[in-house]
């Protein structure tokens, strides 16, 4: 009954998510093998016991509040409670570079588009720009409150935010009014607002059972990185088909 809801609503939706996320030596998916979406592909594929993780990445001495892909996918970012930034090698797992500086727990990281530069947002009412390469912290800014999201425009000049737009040349002291950010996460394939739903366009396309609802995740293109509650993250990849 607690699904209910999203069944009656989207029941095709519902059980597309059913097939994709069960272990492929279920009795359901071996039996439907050919109804599944051929749209969809998830990386890495789920397993006969669930046994999909790549890799485990441990150094965090506190909990993880955010994640985000370079855009040449070569590193993945992640922010903790443990008030420091970490940078990753995608591939390898190792850990490139421990970016400390923050008084307060880190909410939010992102990288810029030409993945040399990282921003960070933290509970101490800061933003600092880091170099992705070298781990210097290239500028800090005081904004007055604590941001909880914050990405790059497509020139690297700005960071959208959601009380606003940050301009990176400006003073290190500056309080935010609130405006409208222009805001591009749901264009293209990207998660709701209340992460139930993967959507393309704005529009519902893959309903997300509870277990799999993100506690945080990352978006790069076709390509969304969802952590969850469990400790797990899954890497699912998609493409357009007009039919659907």
């Amino acid at each position: 009954m607690y699904h209910k809801l999203a069944i009656e609503t989207s029941p095709l939706q519902a059980y597309a998510s059913a097939l994709i996320f069960s272990p492929t030596g279920s009795l359901m998916r071996r039996h439907f093998k050919k109804e599944e979406p051929k749209w969809i592909t998830i990386k890495p594929a789920t397993g006969d016991k669930w046994s999909a993780c790549l890799q485990t990445l441990e150094g965090h001495r506190n909990s993880v509040s955010s994640v985000a892909f370079s855009h040449d996918s070569a590193r993945l970012a992640s922010a903790s409670y443990d008030n420091t930034v970490r940078i990753w090698d995608a591939s390898s797992g190792e850990c490139l570079q421990t970016l400390e500086g923050h008084r307060d727990s880190v909410s939010s990281v992102a990288f810029s588009h030409d993945s040399a530069r990282l921003a960070s947002a933290s509970y101490d009412n800061t933003v600092r720009i880091w170099d992705a390469s070298s781990g210097e912290c290239l500028q800090t800014l005081s904004i007055g409150k604590a941001l909880s999201k914050i990405s790059f425009d497509t020139t690297g000049s700005n960071l959208h935010t959601e009380i606003g737009t940050v301009a990176l040349g400006a003073s290190s002291n500056m309080t935010l009014g609130v405006t409208d950010p222009q805001d591009p996460r749901y264009q293209g394939w990207a998660l709701s607002s209340d992460g139930a739903w993967i959507t393309y366009n704005s529009e519902n396309r893959v309903w997300l059972p509870s277990e799999y609802r993100p506690s945080c995740s990352a978006v790069l293109g076709k390509t969304i990185g969802i952590g969850v509650g469990s400790g797990k993250v899954w890497i699912c990849n998609f493409k357009v088909d007009n039919s659907y």
